[in-house]
């Protein structure tokens, strides 16, 4: 018998039988397991509507309570999934949303208020393409202002919303060291973008804003960038730095410059070699010229050409005249530049001629030393083989 069949003797049967099962399946078992498996067969479908508007009704639940998030990342976890779950739970779900969207929104900025830049850059970035997913799975119930407003929503969130944040942190921002991991990520963004200067520009302008040659913090913020992490914030504050210090004609001040003599002294030395300002490099000199036990600083301050009412040479003279048995500082002293015009042609030469004679004193002391290892090496082979003929 077919199916129906089955089904048709197993009513007629239960029928007669007052509904005794046991009657039914002596008589008809084949109707019984046809009988069973349509009930089976309705039990799950009643099953599958059930679990299917219990999760349409946690769908609208989420997309009417998720503006209630206590944190950004609650607020995330929950979009995450409203956005997976759009697709699959039906035009209620998408109304829901429709109709929360703007209390959706707002607390979501009110959340990212709480983050500094680098987390409201990685937020702000999630949360966008969220809002992409949002607009693409709502397209199946054809709601043009639903799709419209996330599709556009994330677009503002990165193009509008996100660039007004990182201007009001550049325009707060102290740019010392502790700013070094911000401008960093904001530099890391911008180069995702199709036009990283449009975001970049405002940040260095900023940064820019503020005194390479006095501020301290500002230079320690510089001297921290890396070209690889740093890009074109590195590219900008490291030349305008260079700039500072090679022009000649900026004053910087002795706080900038002591902390760039323990970061690199070569900075410093070629700044004071060639100020122009002569004012400013007196200035200088009463306070750094012999005063940081550094020859090279001081021999700095004689390489400069700029005109002032110092006396080096008198400097020069004590310092050779204190370390005239030391022949390697002489040396460089009498090498450096403007040293010569410095003490004069009679000092220089009598320099000269005390290197020469040390040279000298160098050598012969060199060559004795070497005859008398020479005749130790030959005293202890002498005992050596003196030993062995005794020992036979």
């Amino acid at each position: 018998m077919s199916f129906l069949e089955n089904l048709k003797e197993f009513f007629t049967i239960a029928k007669q039988t007052n509904f005794d099962l046991a009657q039914v399946y002596a008589q008809t078992p084949n109707g019984v397991y046809s009988t069973g498996l349509v009930l089976l067969v309705i039990l799950l479908v009643v099953l599958f509507f059930i679990r299917r508007s219990i999760k349409i009704s946690s769908a609208v639940k989420l997309a009417s309570q998720i503006q209630n998030s206590k944190d950004i990342n609650e607020y995330n976890e929950k979009l995450d999934k409203l956005a997976a779950e759009l697709p699959k739970r039906g035009l209620k779900v998408a109304q829901t949303l429709n109709a929360q969207k703007n209390e959706i929104l707002e607390k979501e900025l009110e959340l990212l208020e709480e983050l500094n830049i680098k987390e409201k850059i990685d937020k702000y970035t999630q949360i966008a393409s969220k809002y992409e997913l949002i607009a693409k799975n709502s397209k199946k119930y054809a709601m043009n202002e639903l799709t419209s407003y996330y599709d556009q929503t994330a677009k503002k969130l990165l193009e509008v919303n996100l660039i007004e944040d990182i201007n009001t942190y550049s325009k707060n921002a102290a740019f010392n060291e502790n700013d070094l991991e911000f401008v960093n990520s904001i530099v890391k963004y911008a180069n995702t973008t199709p036009n990283p200067d449009e975001i970049l520009n405002s940040v260095i302008k900023e940064i820019n804003s503020y005194s390479y040659a006095y501020n301290l913090d500002l230079v320690k913020f510089t001297k921290a960038l890396t070209k690889d992490e740093s890009k074109q914030v590195y590219e900008n504050c490291t030349n305008n730095l260079e700039l500072v210090l090679t022009s000649g004609e900026h004053k910087v001040s002795e706080i900038v410059l002591s902390y760039l003599l323990e970061e690199n002294k070569e900075d410093v030395y070629n700044y004071i070699s060639t100020l122009e300002n002569k004012t400013y490099l007196e200035d200088l000199y009463h306070n750094l010229f012999a005063k940081k036990d550094d020859i090279d600083l001081d021999l700095a301050f004689v390489a400069n050409e700029t005109k002032t009412n110092v006396d080096y040479a008198s400097f020069i003279d004590k310092k050779i005249t204190d370390n005239w048995k030391d022949l390697k500082l002489m040396k460089h002293i009498i090498k450096a530049p403007r040293v010569l015009e410095t003490i004069g042609h009679v000092s220089y030469r009598s320099v000269l001629e005390r290197i020469e004679k040390l040279e000298t004193q160098e050598e012969n002391n060199k060559t004795i030393l070497e005859a008398l290892q020479t005749a130790r090496r030959a005293e202890a082979l002498a005992k050596e083989a003196k030993d062995i003929a005794r020992s036979k």
